[in-house]
């Protein structure tokens, strides 16, 4: 038995993520894997293990790769309201929104829901880690006086998710650019100054 053909596993798990997003796990055979990854089925179950096994590990990396971008923007220096602002912008811009692209936290949460712990554990992992950033940012914002005291952080940080939510959903519905980026903007009034 000859060896087996040597791939660059990073960018095999990341055509990984890019098939996931398309078309979902349910959707995602086998067969379409190793010929998005470019690698043979020893190859792919050696490495990575199973579908499910992929599947988590791609969620992962995606999960952790979008929040990281995400807390990257509401940690820069400046004004901590501008972050907010700016993160919400960023994120409309995004290349990878498009119905064409998917996305692979949405499918997930649609194909999933709450009933697997393993794919739970995945995306809450991030979603706290987001969550947290989000809220010292806001309350950096009510310390700077950029939001007065009285502004109720928790309710702006789910808005602010429900936004990041609802711009994934649209975009891979097929809305374009120009208007993801105005459900931005609109978004941003509710981080204007009190």
């Amino acid at each position: 038995m000859g060896r087996p053909k040597e791939f660059n596993q990073e960018e095999a798990l990341r055509r990984a993520i890019v098939t996931f997003s398309q078309k979902g796990f349910a959707a995602t055979s086998t067969d379409d894997l190793m010929q998005a990854m470019n690698i043979g089925r020893q190859s792919m179950y050696g490495t990575f293990g199973d579908k499910r096994a992929l599947f988590l590990k791609a969620l992962a990396v995606y999960s952790r790769e979008n929040t990281a971008a995400i807390i990257a923007e509401l940690q820069k220096p400046g004004s901590p309201l501008g972050n907010v602002r700016n993160a919400l912008v960023q994120f409309a811009k995004r290349k990878d929104l498009s119905s064409a692209d998917g996305c692979m936290g949405i499918n997930t949460i649609c194909e999933f829901g709450l009933q697997d712990r393993e794919i739970l554990q995945v995306m809450r992992g991030s979603g706290v880690d987001l969550r947290r950033a989000l809220l010292t940012t806001l309350k950096q914002a009510q310390m700077k006086g950029e939001l007065s005291a009285d502004v109720e952080i928790d309710a702006l940080a789910d808005f602010f998710e429900v936004t990041l939510a609802g711009i994934r959903v649209a975009a891979k519905a097929g809305m374009n650019r120009t208007s993801l980026m105005r459900v931005a903007e609109t978004a941003l009034r509710l981080f204007h100054p009190q």
